[in-house]
Formats: structure tokens, C-alpha cells, sequence
């Protein structure tokens, strides 16, 4: 089976710079990427807790599609994007390759909501870092109402593709709105097991962002 790839793209600009940057990615760059081969489908959100402000995924049939003709073709700067590009205070791009099958609660596989988590923990650490993943945390969190869908990814580090933090994964709610809800409260509080404060020691770091999304599309090119 080919593994699955995820272009993660995160953005800030100024206040005055963000109606274009919008412009921007709905008029030119988002929809240049949805037309292109071994594009899946792609998501735009903004930041309700964290940041960058901007966020835009692309999933891919694999990592290697950032190799391929037709996205050599897409690749280079366009006149606008190199315009927009000079506002950017913060830019990441990240490439990663899904390492474990989604996990998902019913048919529906997004809402309104993604909950961002990336962390980076020594190499000792690693082993169990993905076994508290995938023997307790995912687990836990797929048991809150509003979490739809669970999907992990590793860093591609190859040359100039690289990606930190290493450990990715994306949860898909319904809204933002579940993370306020009491079972979420009690799972993140109160309800944290001993293996989580154990693991948690080993963080450095980690990213947690909250978005909301803005703009969804299948790609014609998938």
C-alpha cells in the first residue's frame, strides 16, 4: 500500500495584508493545488488558540507527489505569490507520511474543528511516545463526543523536505466548541493518566492549536 502524505502549511501576516493573502490562496493558490495530480483534497482553517494564524493541508497520495512532474510544474513563485510572500513574519511547511490508519467515529470524518498536535521527544523516548499514542491516548480522545476523526503522521526529513515538530496528529471535532465541553475538561484535567503526566515529561516541545475551518474542497487531480 502506498503511504499517505500531508503538506501542512502554516501562515501570519499582518492585519493589513490578511484580505489579500485570502484572495490569494481562494483565487490562485489553493485552487492551483486542487487541480494538480496526487492532490486528495485540501482544508483551509484560522487559529482559535495558537499559531500561526493561517493554516492550509493538502492531503496527498504520497509524499513523494512533492517530486512529481506536475507539481514541479505549480511549484515556482507566481508574481502574486511572491508579493504576498513578502508580508509572511511566519511561515512553516511541513511534510509528513501518515503512519497508522485513521481512526474514526461514524461515516463523518470532519466538522467545523481540528485540534493540531505536534510534539518531539528525544529518540529514547520515541518507542513510547507512540505507544502512549496508540495504546491510550487516541483511544481517549476517540471516546469524547464532537471527536470525529484521529490520524497520525511522522516528519519527512530529507534534504530540503523537513518538518519539525516530528509527530503530527490532527484531530477532526465538530466544532471548537468540544473542547470547552465536560468530557473533554475531564480527560485533559482530573482524568489524565499516569502514563500521560509520564510521557508528557518528555515533550520538547510540543504545539497544541485549535482552528476553525474556513474553506474545504476535493481536488480535481486526486
Amino acid at each position: 500500500m502506498t503511504t499517505k502524505g500531508l503538506l501542512l502549511v502554516m501562515i501570519d501576516v499582518p492585519a493589513e495584508h490578511e484580505a489579500e493573502l485570502n484572495r490569494w490562496y481562494d483565487e490562485e493558490h489553493f485552487l492551483e493545488r486542487m487541480v494538480c495530480e496526487g492532490f486528495l483534497n485540501g482544508r483551509r482553517l484560522i487559529a482559535e488558540e495558537g499559531g500561526p494564524k493561517y493554516l492550509a493541508y493538502y492531503d496527498l497520495q504520497s509524499p513523494a507527489v512533492l517530486d512529481s512532474a506536475a507539481y514541479r510544474k505549480i511549484a515556482p513563485r507566481t508574481p502574486w505569490t511572491a508579493r504576498i510572500a513578502a508580508h509572511f513574519t511566519r511561515s512553516v511547511r511541513n511534510v509528513y507520511a501518515e503512519i497508522r490508519p485513521e481512526v474514526c467515529n461514524g461515516p463523518r470524518k470532519t466538522g467545523t474543528g481540528l485540534l493540531l498536535v505536534a510534539i518531539d521527544v528525544a529518540a529514547e523516548h520515541e518507542a513510547e511516545l507512540n505507544r502512549w499514542w496508540d495504546e491510550e491516548h487516541i483511544r481517549e480522545r476517540m471516546a469524547i463526543p464532537g471527536f470525529l476523526r484521529a490520524r497520525r503522521f511522522r516528519a519527512i526529513e530529507d534534504g530540503a523536505i523537513e518538518g519539525a515538530p516530528k509527530y503530527l496528529t490532527l484531530y477532526d471535532i465538530e466544532s471548537p466548541d468540544v473542547l470547552q465541553t465536560p468530557e473533554y475538561k475531564h480527560w485533559s484535567g482530573p482524568g489524565t493518566t499516569d502514563f500521560t503526566r509520564r510521557i508528557r515529561q518528555h515533550f520538547n516541545p510540543i504545539v497544541r492549536n485549535v482552528y476553525r475551518q474556513i474553506r474545504a474542497r476535493d481536488a480535481i487531480g486526486g
